[in-house]
This record gives C-alpha cells, sequence and structure tokens, in this order.
C-alpha cells in the first residue's frame, strides 16, 4: 500500500519538518524568517550616524551591487544631532517597510548616570558602580526614573510605526557580553539579562509595543559558549536570536560559532547581527541558518572590496530587496492562502484546497501520472514576486511555474529541472497575474504530484 511504502521518507520528513521551521507568529516578518531558515538569508545594511541621512549606507549598497539590501537598519543614537533627526530615521522605516525590507532598530543609549545627548567615551562606554546598577533595576529611584523616561521617548517613536503596520526587529543592549558599554558585561540572572528584561516588560506590558521583535545579540568573544548561557534573558523574551561577527576571537565565521547559536537558538531564527568583514558564499552555505545578516555602516566598504561586495549579492543564497514577499497583504504576505485553486485531478480524500489552507500537515495528491496540475485563483491581477511550492513525498523531478491573467493563456515564468528538493523556495519574478499554476511535468516517484502548500506572494 503507498502509506506503507512510504511510511520511513514520510518520518524522515517530519523530524526534518519541526514546528519551529513552519513558526507561525503573530509577526509576518517574523513567519518569513522561519520559512527562509535553512534555506536563504537576507542582506542587511546598517545605517549609523547621521540620523538626517537616514538611508546613507543602504544606497551605497545600492552603487556598488545595483540593489538595495533586504534589510534596513537605523538607530535612535545619543547625539544632540542624532536625537533631533530621530523621526526622520522613524519616516525612513516606514519608507522601507512599505518597500518591502525587514526594518531593524537598535539603541545605543547614553548611561543613566549622564544626562542626553551625551559623548561615546564619555556616557555609552561609561561603566556603572554595582550600586548604580542596583538603583537602575529598583522602582523609585533616581537612576530608575532616568531609564524609564528614556524608554518613554523612543517609545513614542516606536508607537509611530505600530500605528503604521511596521514590524521592527528591535535590537537594544545589544552585544549583551560586550564589556566596553555601561549596560553589557555583566553576566548571571542578575545582569544584563535582568535589564533586558526590564526593557522587554517595560516596552511590551506598560507600552503596549506589541508589534516588536525581540532580538537577543551578542559578540563573537571566545568566551561564545558560556556567553550563551550566562547572558540569556529567558526563552520568553526573544525571538531572533543573532551573533555580531568581528573575529573577536581571533578567528571569523567557524562552524563552532554557528554550531553554538544552533543549539542555543531552540528552534529560533538566528542572525549576523552586525559585522565588519563579509561572509563568503561558501561560509554562508555550510552555516545555512543565517536569516539576516547585516553589515556595520562604513565598515562594510572600508574593510571588504566592491567585487566581494558583489559576490555575495550574487549568490544564490542572498535574498536582497526584489526578492522580498512584501508585508501588505493578509496571511504573511501568501497571496494564495484560502484562494479557490483548480486541479487536473486528485487522489481521493487528497483535494486541491489543501494545498492553500495555511498547513503543511494536509496535502493535494494527483492521479499517479505526469503532467498534472494545480493552480489557484488570487481573485485580481497581483505583482509576483516569489513562488514556494512544499512537496509531500510524491515530489516533481520536472516542474513549471507558470501565469495566466484570464486563465485561459498560460506563460512559463520559470523551468525547474532536476529537482531532489522537497522545498522549492523561488524568487527573482516580476510578473503580473491573477493565476498561478504548477504544472507537473515529470514525477520524482511512482506515486502522482502532492503539494503540502503552495505560496504566493
Amino acid at each position: 500500500m503507498r502509506l506503507t511504502c512510504k511510511s520511513m521518507a514520510i518520518a524522515a520528513l517530519a523530524m526534518a519538518m519541526s514546528a519551529a521551521s513552519w513558526g507561525q507568529t503573530r509577526h509576518k516578518s517574523l513567519n518569513y524568517l522561519y520559512s527562509i531558515s535553512g534555506q536563504k538569508t537576507v542582506a542587511g545594511q546598517h545605517n549609523r550616524e547621521p540620523n538626517s541621512d537616514p538611508a546613507k549606507w543602504t544606497a551605497q549598497i545600492k552603487n556598488v551591487t545595483g540593489r538595495y539590501p533586504g534589510l534596513w537598519s537605523g538607530d535612535f543614537l545619543f547625539s544632540q544631532h542624532d536625537i533631533h533627526y530621530r523621526a526622520a530615521m522613524i519616516e525612513q522605516a516606514k519608507t522601507e517597510w512599505r518597500n518591502g525590507a525587514l526594518v531593524n532598530l537598535m539603541w545605543h543609549t547614553c548611561s543613566p548616570a549622564t544626562a542626553e545627548p551625551c559623548g561615546w567615551d564619555s556616557s555609552v562606554q561609561r561603566k556603572l558602580s554595582d550600586d548604580e546598577w542596583r538603583q537602575l533595576l529598583t522602582e523609585g529611584t533616581w537612576l530608575n526614573g532616568v531609564l524609564r523616561s528614556r524608554l518613554d521617548a523612543i517609545a513614542v517613536h516606536l508607537q509611530a510605526l505600530k500605528d503604521s503596520g511596521v514590524e521592527v526587529l528591535f535590537r537594544p543592549l545589544h552585544e549583551m557580553n560586550q564589556g566596553a558599554f555601561w549596560w553589557g558585561g555583566r553576566p548571571g540572572p542578575d545582569g544584563t539579562a535582568k535589564l533586558y528584561r526590564y526593557v522587554h516588560d517595560y516596552m511590551t506590558r506598560t507600552k503596549g509595543l506589541s508589534h516588536l521583535i525581540w532580538v537577543w545579540d551578542l559578540q563573537d568573544f571566545a568566551t561564545l559558549e558560556s556567553d550563551l548561557a550566562s547572558y540569556d534573558p529567558g526563552e520568553g523574551y526573544w525571538d531572533v536570536l543573532a551573533l555580531d561577527v568581528y573575529g573577536s576571537d581571533g578567528r571569523g565565521y567557524t562552524q563552532q560559532k554557528y554550531d553554538a547559536m544552533v543549539r542555543a537558538s531552540r528552534g529560533k531564527p538566528i542572525a549576523i547581527g552586525e559585522f565588519d568583514r563579509l561572509p563568503s558564499p561558501e561560509e554562508l552555505a555550510a552555516q545555512p541558518r543565517w536569516t539576516f545578516l547585516m553589515g556595520w555602516a562604513e565598515l562594510v566598504f572600508e574593510r571588504n572590496s566592491a567585487q566581494s561586495i558583489q559576490r555575495l549579492y550574487d549568490s544564490p543564497r542572498i535574498v536582497d530587496l526584489s526578492e522580498m514577499p512584501g508585508w501588505g497583504t493578509v496571511s504573511a504576505g501568501n497571496l494564495a492562502r484560502g484562494r479557490p485553486v483548480t486541479v487536473s485531478s486528485t487522489e481521493s480524500g487528497y483535494p486541491g484546497a489543501n494545498a492553500v489552507d495555511g498547513s503543511v500537515e494536509s496535502r493535494w495528491s494527483s492521479a499517479y501520472a505526469d503532467h498534472q496540475h494545480l493552480y489557484v485563483d488570487l481573485g485580481s491581477n497581483q505583482r509576483i514576486r516569489r513562488v514556494k511550492v512544499v512537496w509531500e513525498t510524491a515530489y516533481a523531478r520536472y516542474f513549471q511555474v507558470q501565469t495566466s491573467v484570464d486563465g485561459h493563456t498560460w506563460k512559463t515564468v520559470r523551468d525547474v529541472g532536476s529537482n531532489t528538493a522537497l522545498v522549492n523556495d523561488l524568487t527573482g519574478f516580476d510578473e503580473t497575474a491573477r493565476y498561478v499554476k504548477i504544472y507537473g511535468v515529470n514525477r520524482a516517484t511512482p506515486w502522482g504530484f502532492s503539494i503540502r502548500e503552495l505560496e504566493v506572494y
């Protein structure tokens, strides 16, 4: 019987597809990170000073590569000029989100023991005494009041993003194991992790900023393995685990660091939070679970040649802005979810609607023959940039993606041959169509074609 013959393969597939791998959170951009984990890495670029020019370094990437990065990053910062232009930085964040980018925000902030605005050496890197640290986290003290007032100031801007529907990868108190910053380098339950929890609870519970995706970030010191335990705020306090790779241990993108991050992530997305030297395409291929990487402002251009930047952006693993799914629709941008489908044939019990129901636990199956198809009606002409097919064990060795504006005349927009993957995440489209068809030309198994989920973005 079919199920008996396939039982071992199905069991193996189920193990590979953990619940986290198909994460369905309330944040569509976080769902996207789950969906690409192990397959793709979004290219990102940080834009630090000045906040009056909040896309300066993103534009430089475009100048070098001809492409915009898929992640834009800004910072609230601490100088008088940059505080004055925080609103401009927030407007840029709104624009980037509308353009389909991931939005990342950092919070380099003055020490609560000094006035704001402030200087880098005199405040951002001014250490607090143990007594000041205790006061900082004690309600009703002067230092605690300063902390809350500064959180209030940035919460206004974060609320503006929430009101505009912008989700934010929020990375406060970054490089928590970095002792140079006033907030960092304090291991243990009452150290930096406690401050992170305080900030998280204040912004989410007191301020109601439910659009924040919390990034827990460390630097790549030789102590990384133990730091991942010593600085962990707790699983409920972070959504993404990021590592800043500066070769702080004298080495770069080592397998040891990657493996430590994967273990500590507990199935959540991991990312390269900052870097000066680019990872190579080969390093990314060997470390496939990095969901995004973010170059640090000017350092990307000071420490990498234009050729190496171009080579990274040319990698098939890298997602630039043109390949992002966009955030303007329901179901995390998936235009196909819940839409009507038409199929060439159906195996009893596995109807076509199963392929667009939002669950990889159900599936459509065709008759046991080549040249079968399934197509979805998006309801109106849509701009199509990405098509993702999640196959059951009965997958296609050769298939085509076709589009149509009327459901009668079809255009083949992608041929996929010699396929061996159970997930085909196809990007780089720029089509306008109402109907999207997966046309199975040749089967890879004796059974038919079986699709767990068809997604269109």
